[in-house]
Protein backbone atom coordinates (compact mmCIF):
# COMPACT_ATOMS: atom_id res chain seq x y z
CA UNK A 1 0.00 0.00 0.00
CA UNK A 2 0.87 3.47 -0.53
CA UNK A 3 0.82 6.22 1.92
CA UNK A 4 0.42 10.04 2.34
CA UNK A 5 1.81 12.57 4.05
CA UNK A 6 -0.34 12.06 7.21
CA UNK A 7 0.67 8.20 8.05
CA UNK A 8 2.93 9.06 11.41
CA UNK A 9 -0.12 11.84 12.29
CA UNK A 10 -2.68 9.08 11.62
CA UNK A 11 -0.82 6.73 14.14
CA UNK A 12 -0.42 8.82 16.52
CA UNK A 13 -4.00 10.10 16.87
CA UNK A 14 -5.72 6.82 17.04
CA UNK A 15 -6.72 6.33 13.03
CA UNK A 16 -8.34 3.22 12.08
CA UNK A 17 -6.34 2.63 8.67
CA UNK A 18 -7.46 0.65 5.50
CA UNK A 19 -6.40 0.00 2.21
CA UNK A 20 -8.64 2.25 0.34
CA UNK A 21 -7.46 1.95 -3.66
CA UNK A 22 -3.93 0.83 -2.16
CA UNK A 23 -3.64 3.33 0.08
CA UNK A 24 -3.21 3.53 3.63
CA UNK A 25 -5.55 5.55 4.79
CA UNK A 26 -8.00 5.98 8.10
CA UNK A 27 -11.43 5.03 7.94
CA UNK A 28 -11.82 7.37 11.35
CA UNK A 29 -9.71 8.90 14.43
CA UNK A 30 -10.43 8.07 17.93
CA UNK A 31 -13.75 9.77 18.04
CA UNK A 32 -15.57 7.86 15.55
CA UNK A 33 -17.36 8.44 12.55
CA UNK A 34 -20.72 9.57 13.88
CA UNK A 35 -18.85 12.65 16.07
CA UNK A 36 -16.51 13.27 12.75
CA UNK A 37 -20.03 13.50 10.22
CA UNK A 38 -21.86 15.73 13.34
CA UNK A 39 -18.51 17.97 13.66
CA UNK A 40 -18.30 18.34 9.97
CA UNK A 41 -22.08 19.09 9.90
CA UNK A 42 -21.66 21.49 12.87
CA UNK A 43 -18.54 23.47 12.67
CA UNK A 44 -15.78 22.01 10.89
CA UNK A 45 -14.12 18.61 9.36
CA UNK A 46 -10.47 18.40 8.01
CA UNK A 47 -9.97 15.01 5.46
CA UNK A 48 -6.68 14.17 3.66
CA UNK A 49 -7.57 13.50 0.25
CA UNK A 50 -4.08 13.14 -1.21
CA UNK A 51 -4.98 9.74 -2.52
CA UNK A 52 -6.70 11.67 -5.02
CA UNK A 53 -5.11 12.32 -8.23
CA UNK A 54 -4.13 15.67 -9.73
CA UNK A 55 -3.16 16.97 -13.14
CA UNK A 56 -2.59 19.43 -15.25
CA UNK A 57 -3.07 20.11 -18.90
CA UNK A 58 -1.17 23.08 -21.14
CA UNK A 59 -0.46 24.24 -24.30
CA UNK A 60 -1.71 25.23 -27.13
CA UNK A 61 -4.13 22.52 -27.87
CA UNK A 62 -5.29 22.35 -23.99
CA UNK A 63 -8.35 23.42 -23.82
CA UNK A 64 -9.48 21.95 -27.34
CA UNK A 65 -8.18 18.58 -26.21
CA UNK A 66 -9.98 18.90 -22.21
CA UNK A 67 -13.29 19.72 -24.22
CA UNK A 68 -13.04 16.49 -26.17
CA UNK A 69 -12.06 14.30 -23.09
CA UNK A 70 -14.87 15.71 -20.56
CA UNK A 71 -18.43 15.60 -21.11
CA UNK A 72 -19.49 19.60 -20.03
CA UNK A 73 -18.77 22.63 -21.92
CA UNK A 74 -15.67 24.10 -20.45
CA UNK A 75 -16.48 27.57 -22.64
CA UNK A 76 -19.55 28.20 -20.53
CA UNK A 77 -17.10 28.76 -17.50
CA UNK A 78 -14.88 31.99 -16.75
CA UNK A 79 -10.98 31.80 -15.72
CA UNK A 80 -10.88 31.21 -12.27
CA UNK A 81 -14.03 28.43 -11.93
CA UNK A 82 -14.42 24.82 -12.48
CA UNK A 83 -16.88 22.26 -14.00
CA UNK A 84 -18.04 18.60 -12.77
CA UNK A 85 -18.00 16.10 -15.73
CA UNK A 86 -16.88 12.74 -17.05
CA UNK A 87 -14.10 10.83 -18.91
CA UNK A 88 -15.79 8.07 -20.77
CA UNK A 89 -15.04 5.12 -22.69
CA UNK A 90 -16.20 4.11 -26.26
CA UNK A 91 -19.13 2.65 -24.83
CA UNK A 92 -20.11 5.68 -22.92
CA UNK A 93 -19.28 4.22 -20.04
CA UNK A 94 -17.66 6.39 -16.98
CA UNK A 95 -13.91 6.31 -16.83
CA UNK A 96 -14.50 8.17 -13.65
CA UNK A 97 -15.63 11.70 -12.98
CA UNK A 98 -13.52 14.68 -12.25
CA UNK A 99 -13.67 18.34 -11.67
CA UNK A 100 -11.50 20.24 -13.96
CA UNK A 101 -10.60 23.69 -13.26
CA UNK A 102 -9.64 27.00 -15.51
CA UNK A 103 -6.61 28.47 -14.90
CA UNK A 104 -6.45 30.05 -18.24
CA UNK A 105 -7.86 29.43 -21.51
CA UNK A 106 -4.68 27.46 -22.54
CA UNK A 107 -4.07 25.78 -19.39
CA UNK A 108 -6.40 23.53 -16.64
CA UNK A 109 -6.39 21.57 -13.72
CA UNK A 110 -7.75 18.19 -13.36
CA UNK A 111 -9.07 16.52 -9.94
CA UNK A 112 -9.30 12.79 -10.58
CA UNK A 113 -10.11 9.84 -8.06
CA UNK A 114 -8.09 7.79 -6.33
CA UNK A 115 -9.04 4.77 -8.83
CA UNK A 116 -8.49 6.13 -11.28
CA UNK A 117 -4.42 7.45 -10.70
CA UNK A 118 -3.48 5.67 -13.49
CA UNK A 119 -6.45 4.76 -15.44
CA UNK A 120 -7.55 8.41 -16.50
CA UNK A 121 -3.93 9.40 -17.46
CA UNK A 122 -3.52 6.40 -19.35
CA UNK A 123 -6.92 7.26 -21.18
CA UNK A 124 -6.02 10.83 -21.32
CA UNK A 125 -2.25 9.99 -22.59
CA UNK A 126 -4.20 8.07 -25.37
CA UNK A 127 -6.39 10.71 -26.55
CA UNK A 128 -3.45 13.23 -26.67
CA UNK A 129 -1.05 11.73 -28.74
CA UNK A 130 -0.09 14.31 -31.72
CA UNK A 131 -1.65 17.07 -29.97
CA UNK A 132 0.49 20.24 -28.33
CA UNK A 133 -0.15 20.12 -25.47
CA UNK A 134 2.00 18.71 -21.82
CA UNK A 135 0.67 16.87 -19.37
CA UNK A 136 1.60 17.52 -16.11
CA UNK A 137 0.82 14.64 -13.39
CA UNK A 138 0.94 16.56 -9.97
CA UNK A 139 -0.32 13.16 -7.56
CA UNK A 140 3.04 12.73 -6.25
CA UNK A 141 4.69 16.38 -5.92
CA UNK A 142 1.44 17.51 -4.28
CA UNK A 143 -0.70 16.82 -1.08
CA UNK A 144 -4.67 17.33 -0.80
CA UNK A 145 -6.78 18.48 2.23
CA UNK A 146 -10.43 19.57 2.66
CA UNK A 147 -11.82 21.64 5.49
CA UNK A 148 -15.57 21.15 5.12
CA UNK A 149 -18.73 22.76 7.32
CA UNK A 150 -19.93 26.13 8.72
CA UNK A 151 -16.89 26.73 10.31
CA UNK A 152 -14.35 26.30 7.87
CA UNK A 153 -14.26 29.12 6.10
CA UNK A 154 -13.85 31.69 9.63
CA UNK A 155 -11.14 29.26 10.76
CA UNK A 156 -8.99 29.18 6.97
CA UNK A 157 -9.74 32.98 6.87
CA UNK A 158 -7.06 32.87 10.57
CA UNK A 159 -4.18 31.64 7.99
CA UNK A 160 -4.79 32.22 4.58
CA UNK A 161 -2.73 35.43 3.12
CA UNK A 162 -2.72 36.92 -0.18
CA UNK A 163 -6.08 35.93 -1.12
CA UNK A 164 -9.56 37.17 -0.23
CA UNK A 165 -11.89 33.93 0.40
CA UNK A 166 -14.83 36.12 0.00
CA UNK A 167 -14.13 36.84 -3.09
CA UNK A 168 -13.94 32.65 -4.58
CA UNK A 169 -17.36 31.47 -5.27
CA UNK A 170 -18.44 28.41 -4.82
CA UNK A 171 -17.26 26.01 -7.53
CA UNK A 172 -14.29 28.89 -7.90
CA UNK A 173 -10.52 28.94 -7.11
CA UNK A 174 -7.81 31.48 -5.98
CA UNK A 175 -3.88 31.34 -4.53
CA UNK A 176 -2.99 32.13 -1.61
CA UNK A 177 -0.19 31.57 1.41
CA UNK A 178 -0.22 29.36 4.49
CA UNK A 179 2.84 30.78 6.91
CA UNK A 180 4.08 31.66 3.54
CA UNK A 181 3.55 27.90 1.82
CA UNK A 182 1.62 28.30 -1.87
CA UNK A 183 -1.56 27.02 -1.84
CA UNK A 184 -4.23 26.64 -4.84
CA UNK A 185 -7.80 26.99 -2.63
CA UNK A 186 -10.67 25.65 -4.41
CA UNK A 187 -14.10 26.48 -2.85
CA UNK A 188 -15.53 22.57 -3.55
CA UNK A 189 -16.01 19.79 -1.82
CA UNK A 190 -17.82 16.12 -1.07
CA UNK A 191 -19.96 16.95 2.03
CA UNK A 192 -23.07 18.98 1.16
CA UNK A 193 -21.25 21.41 3.32
CA UNK A 194 -19.40 25.05 2.77
CA UNK A 195 -15.93 24.80 2.16
CA UNK A 196 -12.77 24.64 0.34
CA UNK A 197 -9.99 21.99 -0.76
CA UNK A 198 -6.54 22.93 -0.55
CA UNK A 199 -3.82 21.88 -2.85
CA UNK A 200 -0.42 22.56 -1.03
CA UNK A 201 3.38 21.27 -1.68
CA UNK A 202 3.53 17.80 0.02
CA UNK A 203 6.83 18.99 1.65
CA UNK A 204 3.96 21.30 3.27
CA UNK A 205 1.33 19.48 3.54
CA UNK A 206 2.04 18.13 7.43
CA UNK A 207 2.74 21.82 8.34
CA UNK A 208 -0.72 22.59 6.88
CA UNK A 209 -2.62 19.79 8.15
CA UNK A 210 -1.16 20.42 12.27
CA UNK A 211 -1.84 23.84 11.97
CA UNK A 212 -5.42 23.58 10.64
CA UNK A 213 -6.43 20.13 13.01
CA UNK A 214 -4.77 22.34 15.86
CA UNK A 215 -7.89 24.70 15.65
CA UNK A 216 -10.53 24.27 18.48
CA UNK A 217 -13.67 24.03 15.33
CA UNK A 218 -11.67 21.55 13.83
CA UNK A 219 -12.01 17.58 14.19
CA UNK A 220 -9.34 15.50 11.64
CA UNK A 221 -11.92 13.20 9.59
CA UNK A 222 -11.71 9.87 7.94
CA UNK A 223 -13.35 7.86 5.00
CA UNK A 224 -16.27 6.73 7.16
CA UNK A 225 -17.47 10.26 8.08
CA UNK A 226 -16.29 11.38 4.08
CA UNK A 227 -19.35 8.45 2.65
CA UNK A 228 -21.96 9.35 4.81
CA UNK A 229 -21.86 12.98 4.60
CA UNK A 230 -21.60 12.80 0.77
CA UNK A 231 -24.31 10.33 0.45
CA UNK A 232 -26.83 12.67 2.54
CA UNK A 233 -25.49 15.36 0.03
CA UNK A 234 -26.83 12.66 -2.69
CA UNK A 235 -23.24 12.46 -4.09
CA UNK A 236 -22.57 9.65 -6.46
CA UNK A 237 -18.85 7.68 -5.55
CA UNK A 238 -17.26 5.82 -8.39
CA UNK A 239 -17.14 2.64 -7.84
CA UNK A 240 -20.29 2.24 -6.16
CA UNK A 241 -22.97 4.44 -8.04
CA UNK A 242 -21.30 4.81 -11.23
CA UNK A 243 -18.42 3.06 -12.97
CA UNK A 244 -16.98 2.15 -16.04
CA UNK A 245 -20.20 0.03 -17.39
CA UNK A 246 -22.85 3.12 -16.13
CA UNK A 247 -23.56 5.35 -18.39
CA UNK A 248 -24.29 9.47 -17.23
CA UNK A 249 -27.95 9.71 -18.04
CA UNK A 250 -28.91 6.17 -16.00
CA UNK A 251 -27.13 7.92 -12.93
CA UNK A 252 -28.89 11.00 -13.58
CA UNK A 253 -25.99 13.35 -14.25
CA UNK A 254 -27.05 14.17 -17.82
CA UNK A 255 -26.97 17.73 -16.34
CA UNK A 256 -23.11 17.16 -16.63
CA UNK A 257 -23.03 16.28 -20.37
CA UNK A 258 -23.45 18.93 -23.11
CA UNK A 259 -23.43 16.44 -26.19
CA UNK A 260 -24.20 19.68 -28.70
CA UNK A 261 -21.10 21.24 -27.75
CA UNK A 262 -18.80 22.12 -30.38
CA UNK A 263 -16.77 19.35 -31.30
CA UNK A 264 -18.21 16.97 -29.26
CA UNK A 265 -16.55 14.92 -26.88
CA UNK A 266 -14.98 10.73 -26.58
CA UNK A 267 -18.09 8.69 -26.03
CA UNK A 268 -21.12 11.14 -27.26
CA UNK A 269 -21.88 8.80 -29.52
CA UNK A 270 -22.78 6.04 -27.51
CA UNK A 271 -24.80 7.36 -24.91
CA UNK A 272 -28.23 6.60 -24.26
CA UNK A 273 -30.34 9.63 -22.94
CA UNK A 274 -33.32 7.36 -22.33
CA UNK A 275 -31.85 4.34 -20.21
CA UNK A 276 -33.98 1.66 -18.91
CA UNK A 277 -32.54 2.01 -15.35
CA UNK A 278 -32.03 5.44 -13.10
CA UNK A 279 -29.89 5.90 -10.47
CA UNK A 280 -32.64 7.14 -7.49
CA UNK A 281 -33.11 8.21 -3.68
CA UNK A 282 -34.65 5.91 -1.53
CA UNK A 283 -35.81 7.09 2.62
CA UNK A 284 -36.91 3.78 4.56
CA UNK A 285 -39.42 3.81 7.00
CA UNK A 286 -38.32 3.44 10.17
CA UNK A 287 -34.74 2.42 11.56
CA UNK A 288 -33.98 -0.37 8.83
CA UNK A 289 -30.52 0.70 7.52
CA UNK A 290 -30.20 -0.45 3.49
CA UNK A 291 -27.22 -2.06 2.36
CA UNK A 292 -24.87 -2.21 -0.88
CA UNK A 293 -26.14 -4.64 -2.79
CA UNK A 294 -29.81 -4.74 -1.52
CA UNK A 295 -32.43 -6.01 -3.90
CA UNK A 296 -35.45 -2.98 -4.44
CA UNK A 297 -38.22 -5.02 -5.06
CA UNK A 298 -41.83 -3.75 -6.86
CA UNK A 299 -44.84 -5.63 -6.36
CA UNK A 300 -42.78 -8.40 -4.75
CA UNK A 301 -40.60 -8.35 -7.93
CA UNK A 302 -36.76 -7.77 -7.87
CA UNK A 303 -36.36 -3.90 -9.52
CA UNK A 304 -33.61 -2.75 -8.77
CA UNK A 305 -30.32 -2.75 -6.05
CA UNK A 306 -28.75 -0.55 -3.64
CA UNK A 307 -25.82 0.82 -4.75
CA UNK A 308 -25.12 3.17 -1.58
CA UNK A 309 -26.80 2.93 1.66
CA UNK A 310 -26.80 4.02 5.27
CA UNK A 311 -28.42 5.12 8.37
CA UNK A 312 -28.10 8.87 8.44
CA UNK A 313 -26.70 10.18 11.35
CA UNK A 314 -28.68 13.35 10.57
CA UNK A 315 -32.09 12.10 9.52
CA UNK A 316 -32.02 9.26 11.94
CA UNK A 317 -33.29 7.36 9.15
CA UNK A 318 -32.00 4.82 6.16
CA UNK A 319 -31.56 6.46 2.80
CA UNK A 320 -29.61 4.96 -0.13
CA UNK A 321 -28.95 5.28 -3.97
CA UNK A 322 -30.09 2.58 -5.93
CA UNK A 323 -30.65 1.84 -9.44
CA UNK A 324 -34.26 0.95 -10.04
CA UNK A 325 -36.23 -0.11 -13.30
CA UNK A 326 -38.08 2.42 -15.20
CA UNK A 327 -41.11 1.15 -15.30
CA UNK A 328 -41.03 0.54 -11.22
CA UNK A 329 -39.82 4.74 -10.69
CA UNK A 330 -43.73 5.41 -10.41
CA UNK A 331 -44.74 2.32 -8.03
CA UNK A 332 -44.59 1.59 -4.60
CA UNK A 333 -40.94 0.55 -3.64
CA UNK A 334 -39.48 -1.41 -0.70
CA UNK A 335 -36.26 -2.56 0.25
CA UNK A 336 -35.61 -6.56 1.05
CA UNK A 337 -33.54 -6.60 4.30
CA UNK A 338 -33.48 -9.95 5.50
CA UNK A 339 -36.34 -10.93 4.16
CA UNK A 340 -38.62 -8.40 4.83
CA UNK A 341 -39.45 -5.88 2.41
CA UNK A 342 -39.15 -2.18 3.96
CA UNK A 343 -41.43 0.69 2.06
CA UNK A 344 -39.31 3.14 0.37
CA UNK A 345 -40.03 6.55 -0.44
CA UNK A 346 -38.61 8.05 -3.78
CA UNK A 347 -36.57 10.87 -2.95
CA UNK A 348 -35.17 12.97 -5.04
CA UNK A 349 -31.20 14.38 -3.19
CA UNK A 350 -30.02 15.91 -1.59
CA UNK A 351 -31.24 14.71 1.82
CA UNK A 352 -28.92 17.40 3.35
CA UNK A 353 -27.26 20.18 1.83
CA UNK A 354 -25.49 23.30 3.45
CA UNK A 355 -23.83 24.93 0.41
CA UNK A 356 -24.56 28.91 0.85
CA UNK A 357 -21.42 30.38 -1.14
CA UNK A 358 -22.66 32.06 -4.48
CA UNK A 359 -22.13 29.89 -7.55
CA UNK A 360 -19.03 30.73 -10.17
CA UNK A 361 -19.94 32.40 -13.39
Amino acid sequence: MRDTFCLKWDQDHGAKLVDFHGWNMPVSYAKGILAEHEATRTSAGLFNISHMGRLRIQGPQAYKFSQYAFTNDLSKINIGSALYGFLLNAKGGIIDDVIIYKEANDRFLWIINAGGRETDVEHLKRLSTGKDLKMDVLSDDTALLALQGPQADAVLKRWVKDADLDRIPYFGFGRGTIQGKGAFIMATGYTGEDGYELMVDVKDAPMVWELLASQPEVTPCGLGARDSLRLEAGLPLHGNDIDEATQPYEAGLGWAVKGDKEGGFFGREALNPNPSRKLIGLTLEGQAIPRQHYKVVCGGREAGEVTSGIFSPTLKKGIALAYVKGECLDKPLAVDIRGKAVPAAVTRPPWVRHVTKAKAK
